[in-house]
């Protein structure tokens, strides 16, 4: 017979040790509006199906009722199924430079496809055309959208990256924001040289160090590139370090590896 366990709950990302030696993370919604972020200890679920979402919810112990947002699985000593051995209401953490105007929440959102990493192509009602959203999947990641926002404050603008949009909430906190979906641009290759110097030229005129200057960081459409990921950006005074960043532009665009363009494995778009 079919079960109807956890039917209310939605798999958005997960996060594995494929050796199942650390916990598992989970971030789930309910009811199609709340966030639920739940670890579940290793050897607790079968390793082959811990991201299966099929297969994965209904293996779960019903999720508890009430106001919670961290929860975490055990296994029972006694019977040796899983069960919430805890669950509680966290002030979860949150990017506190809160510089633009907007405010949008993740539920307005339709998923449209992942792009990289946590980025995702959506639709938005505040936006007449589909738009780009980074944000959090866990808790833990916040420091760097932190970092990132204001990044893009720095460089409100300045014709640096693409356009920020507004902050992302979820459950009225800011974890993420919206971009400008830059269409039909590509990763830069070693011929846009010119067009990725004169970008970074102009981070470093505003004595920004961008950090992580892998060509599939440098966007290019119609002739022109555009910077994007941020996480690492930091203001800089040292000419020298500036200078060494730009100097080293050449040999990034000539890096034949997929660096810079892998996502962190084993997590699942919203």
């Amino acid at each position: 017979m079919a079960t109807t366990t956890n039917s209310n709950v939605r798999l958005l990302t997960v996060l594995v040790d494929w050796d199942d030696e650390d916990v598992g993370e989970y971030r789930f919604l309910v009811d199609e509006k709340h966030i639920k972020y739940v670890t579940v200890d290793p050897g607790v679920l079968p390793k082959d199906d811990r991201t299966f979402a099929p297969i994965l919810i209904p293996m779960l112990p019903p999720f508890p009722p009430g106001n919670w947002n961290e929860g975490h699985v055990s296994k029972d000593p006694l019977t040796q199924r899983p069960f919430f051995s805890r669950v509680t209401h966290s002030d979860l953490p949150e990017v506190r430079n809160i510089w633009h105007d907007r405010r949008i929440d993740h539920l307005e959102l339709k998923y449209l496809d992942r792009v990289r990493q946590n980025i995702h192509h959506v639709t938005c009602p505040a936006f007449s055309s589909p738009v780009l959203v980074k944000f959090a999947e866990f808790p833990w990641q916040i420091p760097y959208y932190e970092a990132e926002t204001t990044a893009y404050e720095w460089i409100e603008a300045k014709g640096i990256g693409p356009r920020f949009l507004g902050h992302l909430t979820e459950d009225g906190r800011v974890f993420g924001f919206v971009m400008e979906h830059i269409d039909g641009a590509r990763t830069a290759e070693p011929q846009d040289l010119a067009a990725c110097q004169r970008v970074l030229a102009k981070l470093h005129a505003l004595g920004i160090k961008h950090g992580d200057i892998n060509k599939h960081n440098f966007l290019i459409k119609n002739g022109e590139a555009v910077l994007i990921d941020f996480e690492t950006a930091q203001k800089c005074s040292e000419k020298a370090e500036l200078e060494s960043e730009y100097n080293n532009l050449e040999s990034s665009l000539r890096d034949p590896s997929r660096r810079g363009r892998v996502g962190i494995p084993h997590q699942m778009p919203g």
